[in-house]
This record gives structure tokens, sequence and C-alpha cells, in this order.
């Protein structure tokens, strides 16, 4: 009883009473939806092995994930709008569900490309929804809500690798986990059917300002925060997927402790959105936005030039906590900065976000193939270069907005 009273006075002080229903269940279900997002990256060593597969086969079908998020995304940013957020979701689920209960049960890469994009699909008009339905639930000037939703994808992404690394060790095979998280996302989908989506019909804190009165396409922001999520995402879902592979071949660690730095990886984000939003709430975003870019790309760079495991699984513990908020924050400042066309702000932007998980970990694939893995993680610290020059640009951008 005390665990949930705590819950409840957490809840108060993220959303409204009218809301507090839909927030648990949207994080109940990004936590699953984190678990998803990482067992390929902690089970990529044993499919390495097990499948025979190449370098250049494995980044095609992690690519493939991302190749459905990217076609999703936009698209269910419009079809949100149109048909609703609660039948996007249940759609994505649906969809996530089925792919789950067969993905690497055969070594077959034609057919796990095809498993794996019908997850990315799914996943994308998840993430969509979960976007756009806490956008429409903050107050303006607020990201703690978005940040604290997007620590359930961590709190997932920490349990996924570990309970792997479990089963790893145990001698129970690693495919069960796809199976199991296929059951669970089951009894997410009939939870979705009876959440109140209808009370975000209505955004929140709606005016008529220049901004808003303008198309979102019309915008500069409309493009550059897809930019940012496109270079934000190839760094953070290309280093949490090739992490583990990178201590098992690069460092000499076993399958296991490959399987556990994962989960190092996810700790530093979790840690990060459940504290920095609350830790540094008066900061602008746009400079919060800036300050954690420089964060994750020093600290990757750290980690590729120590040899011992345990000082670069630090720096990547320390990576995830720069990557940590920066998804959130830039869905928050999209949120804030379009009250017209939010839903095609919002898939537009988680687009970018997608075509970055396609393009660069098959880039990584092929770049590891030629020069080996420790050179091809060289290619993150160059995207996190450049996405801190255009978080830049953003600063002034979001101190003039948030003056209107």
């Amino acid at each position: 009883m005390e665990i949930w009273s705590r819950i409840v006075n957490l809840l108060k002080d993220l959303v409204e009473k009218q809301y507090r229903s839909l927030y648990l269940g949207l994080f109940a279900n990004c936590v699953v939806i984190g678990v998803g997002m990482t067992i390929v990256g902690a089970t990529l060593p044993k499919m390495l092995t097990e499948f025979s597969w190449s370098y250049t086969a494995a980044g095609a079908v992690i690519a493939a994930g991302s190749l459905g998020d990217f076609a999703s995304s936009f698209t269910c940013g419009v079809l949100i709008e149109r048909i609703g957020p609660k039948a996007v979701m249940v759609g994505g689920i649906i969809l996530q569900t089925l792919a789950l209960a067969f993905f690497a049960a055969t070594p077959s890469v034609v057919l796990n490309f095809i498993l794996s994009l019908l997850i990315g699909f799914g996943q994308g008009g998840i993430d969509v929804t979960v976007n756009y339905s806490v956008a429409r639930m903050q107050k303006r000037g607020e990201s703690h809500p978005m940040s604290i939703m997007h620590s359930a994808y961590a709190i997932g992404s920490v349990v996924g690798p570990v309970v792997i690394g479990l089963i790893i060790r145990s001698g129970l095979h690693w495919q069960l986990v796809y199976r199991g998280v296929a059951g669970i996302t089951v009894l997410i989908g009939v939870t979705m059917l009876a959440l109140p989506f209808r009370r975000i019909g209505i955004a929140r804190g709606e005016t008529t300002s220049e901004v808003e009165s303008e198309s979102p396409a019309r915008l500069p922001m409309f493009y550059i925060a897809a930019l940012i999520l496109f270079l934000y995402v190839g760094l953070e879902f290309g280093s949490s997927k090739w992490v583990g592979e990178y201590f098992v071949t690069v460092l000499g660690s076993q399958a296991s402790v490959g399987a556990f730095m994962v989960s190092v990886f996810w700790t530093g984000l979790l840690v990060g959105r459940l504290g920095i939003p609350i830790l540094f709430r008066k900061v602008e975003h746009g400079v919060l936005l800036l300050s954690l870019s420089l964060v994750a790309t020093t600290s990757v760079a750290f980690s590729i030039l120590v040899r011992s495991p345990v000082v670069a699984g630090i720096g990547f513990f320390v990576a995830g906590l720069g990557c940590s908020a920066i998804y959130p924050l830039v869905m928050t400042i999209v949120g804030h900065y379009f009250q017209k066309g939010q839903g095609k702000a919002i898939g537009f932007a988680a687009t970018g976000g997608a075509v970055g998980a396609l393009v660069f970990p098959f880039a990584m694939a092929a770049v590891s193939e030629a020069v080996g893995l420790k050179n091809g993680f060289w290619l993150y610290v160059l995207l996190g270069l450049v996405m801190s020059a255009v978080a830049a640009t953003v600063v002034p951008m979001v101190r003039r907005r948030e003056k209107e």
C-alpha cells in the first residue's frame, strides 16, 4: 500500500487527475517496448554464433526494424488525428505481438528481416501515440512528464538484457525471451482498449500565436527537430545495439558480460530520464539539450579510447546519462512549439529518429566489416559532434518561443 501511495503522489505531480490512469497505462506499455528495443542487441552475439550471420546480415535485420519504424512514424502521426490515438496504439501492438512470436525462431535472414520490419512498424505507431498523448497532457514549460514517460523505455531496456544474461548463464535458450515478450504485449493490448484516450482530445495551452498559425512544415523547427533525432537515435540506438558485441569482440569479455553492458548503458538512460528533468527543471530546454549532446558525445569517445572493460563500462554509463533526456526534450520542444498540426510535427520528428535508426546500424555494420568494430564506433562520435552543432541552433529558437 505504501508503494502504491507513492506512485499516486508521483502521478499527482506529473499530470492532472483525469490523465493519471492513461499516463500509468502508457508507462507500463513503454516498459515492455523498452525490453523489445534492446533484446536484439543483447542476443546479437548469440545470433551471430548460432545462426552464422555476418555483421552485414545482422545489420540488415537490425535496420529492418528501423525501416518499419520509419515507414510507420510519419504515417501514424497523420493517422492519429484522423482515427484517434487508441486505434493507432492497438494496431501497433497487434503487429508487434505477431512478429515477436516468431522472431529468431530460424536462422533465415529473409524471414527475420520481415519480422523485424513488422516489429519496427508496430513500435513506430506506439511511440508516436505515446509522445502525442503525453505532449497533450503536460503543461507548457514542463518536460519532466515526457522524460519520466521515456524512462519507462529505459527500465525495460535495463531489465531485458539482464534477463537474457541470466538465461544464457542458466542454460535456457535465449530465444525464449522473444516469446515471453510477445505474451506480455497481448495483456498490454487488452489494457490499452480500456484506457481513456478520449480525454486528450483537446490540446493543452492552445493559442493563436504567429508560430501556431503557420503550417508546421513551413517552420524551420519542423525539420531541425527531425534532424536532431536522426543523429541522436543513430548514436543511442547504434551504441545500445552494438555495445554488447563491442565488449565481446574488442575487449574480450564473455557473452553474458556483453549482455550486461547493454543494461549498463540503459541504466544511465534510466537514471538520467528520472533525474535530469527534475534536477535541471529551471534550465532552458534548448540549453539542456545542447549540454546533454556534448556529454553523450565525449563519453562515447572516452569509452572507445580505453582498454579496461570496467572503465569502458563507466564511460558507456555516462554516455547513457548524456543520451537520456535528448529524445523526450526534443518531443517536449516540438509539442510546445506546435499546436496546429501537432500530430504531424511529432510524427515527422519521430520519423527523423527512425531514419537514423535505419541508416546508422547498417552503416556501422559495413564500416565494422571493413575496418573493425572499434573503428566503426567512431562513426557514432561523429554523429554526436554534428548533433551538438545542430542543437546549438535550437537554443535561441526555444528562447524566443518561451517568451511568447
